[in-house]
């Protein structure tokens, strides 16, 4: 049977226990939602990607009420990017090229936190991705020394043994 004649996806429903966890004790939860490799067909699966991800943070946010939401940031970011280019079947492969999401109250939103290389042949990383500008790990970094107190030398240290956090992004509010 399917998730969603049962009652809701099975991302909703983890989505749904994360919240009643949030809004509670938790200040952490951390969970995976399938379906973004896209090799083949992307126009058609990239958009069902989309609607989970968005029903997850919407669910998050519902179940969790407007005080708790108002001290999280939920971050939905990828370990391998895509390539610039499609592919022969309608898709894309694996590529520099990764997005990070950002949602929640504690989010200064509204806006695109990046070093936009560009397009052009000769901005691409091997001719076929995007040129890696920033380590994603840099922002949930800097999430982190926000939400948290830590210190950045900490950050670097032991959470993201080598990473330089650079300047601080201003995430947060």
């Amino acid at each position: 049977m399917r998730d969603d004649i049962r009652g809701g996806s099975a991302q909703k429903r983890v989505a749904e226990f994360a919240a009643e966890r949030l809004g509670g004790a938790s200040r952490i939860a951390a969970f995976s939602i399938n379906g973004w490799d896209t090799h083949d067909n992307q126009d058609r699966s990239l958009g069902r990607a989309l609607g989970r991800l968005s029903d997850t943070i919407l669910t998050l946010r519902d179940g969790m009420g407007p005080q708790a939401w108002g001290k999280t940031a939920v971050v939905a970011m990828t370990e391998f990017g895509r390539t610039v280019r499609i592919n022969g079947t309608s898709g894309t492969d694996h590529g520099t090229g990764g997005a990070m999401i950002m949602a929640g109250g504690a989010i200064r939103g509204g806006r695109v936190v990046s070093d936009w290389p560009g397009l052009a042949e000769a901005d691409l990383y091997a001719r076929r991705d995007l040129m890696p500008t920033r380590d994603l790990r840099a922002h949930a970094g800097w999430l982190i020394r926000g939400l948290f107190g830590l210190d950045t030398k900490v950050i670097e240290r032991d959470i993201f043994p080598g990473l330089d956090l650079g300047p601080d992004p201003r995430l947060l509010l």
